[in-house]
């Protein structure tokens, strides 16, 4: 059996891909690479806070939608909180690292003031903004390789990058983990995930078996957090749980770059409940705060 896999066609996609794709081999399936371009691909000089939700996967979506794919595989941090009804995860595979990180010469309470800071996410400027005022960022488009080519040509100072695509990639740079009380990584981040049809009862079947069960209970515990509260790629919202044993250890912070809020909780028991709960947690205490996502 081969199944269809659409995904973008970068560089990081297809690595994810093949990371998926060997978990299959190892059970007798082989796939083949359908790419797909997105709306990040076609308008990639624009500011990904213009070009709206589901830049990264919607066409991907569409492709399994529409029969011409069986399987579609994004960085989870990618996906809307909400799923299309037709589509649902059949896998994830156990997640990378999911911190920042700022690739610069110097750590974060070294850098030198004035410097240019080189990030897209609306959550990592005000993250930013909000710890070193005096640092400025500046939007930065592309894949990871072109960003850090425009890193080492000095056109910025530093950039802040999910450690797990520098992993993936196997980019040989410096770089330093940023901490995730002043950094709270976005939802998902560091997870690769296959969505497919609902309907597909057979592929859904041998997607069990390659599936991470705590990642995927990490992962849910996160999007029920967001769901509540508004999150992705557009929004200053950070969210993580750790899973050990049955306890979950989760942070979810938001800034506007002037204040900041992190609350954190440790329990057993289902993802959706622990997540909805530090979810409105949040949400009261930006209430509190008089502060709107």
């Amino acid at each position: 059996m081969k199944i269809r896999i659409a995904a973008r066609g970068s560089k990081l996609s297809r690595i994810q891909v093949d990371m998926l794709g060997e978990k299959l081999k190892k059970i007798g399936i082989e796939y083949e690479i359908i790419d797909i371009k997105t709306k990040a691909d076609l308008f990639s000089n624009d500011p990904l806070s213009k070009l709206g939700k589901g830049v990264f996967e919607k066409e991907v979506n569409e492709a399994v939608l529409e029969g011409k794919a069986d399987i579609a595989v994004h960085s989870m941090k990618d996906i809307l909180s909400e799923i299309n009804p037709y589509l649902e995860i059949f896998a994830v595979l156990e997640r990378d690292p999911p911190y920042d990180v700022l690739v610069a010469e110097k750590n974060l309470d070294k850098l030198d003031s004035n410097i240019t800071i080189g990030t897209s996410s609306i959550r990592r400027k005000n993250f930013l903004k909000y710890i070193k005022p005096e640092i400025n960022t500046k939007d930065i488009r592309g894949n990871v390789d072109t960003r850090i080519r425009k890193y080492l040509s000095k056109e910025y100072q530093g950039l802040i990058l999910a450690e797990a695509s520098l992993k993936r990639l196997n980019m040989s740079i410096d770089y330093h983990r940023l901490n995730v009380y002043d950094f709270t990584p976005e939802a998902n981040q560091g997870i690769i995930v296959a969505l497919g049809r609902k309907k597909d009862e057979k592929i859904k079947e041998i997607f069990k078996e390659i599936n991470h069960k705590d990642t995927l209970d990490e992962a849910l515990a996160e999007r029920a957090v967001i769901s509540l509260v508004g999150g992705g790629c557009h929004s200053p919202i950070g969210v993580l749980f750790k899973k050990e044993g049955k306890e979950f250890y989760g942070i979810a912070s938001y800034s506007d770059g002037k204040k900041k809020i992190t609350l954190s909780i440790s329990k057993p028991g289902d993802p959706y409940t622990i997540g909805s709960e530090l979810g409105l947690l949040l949400k009261k205490e930006m209430k509190n705060e008089d502060i709107i996502p």
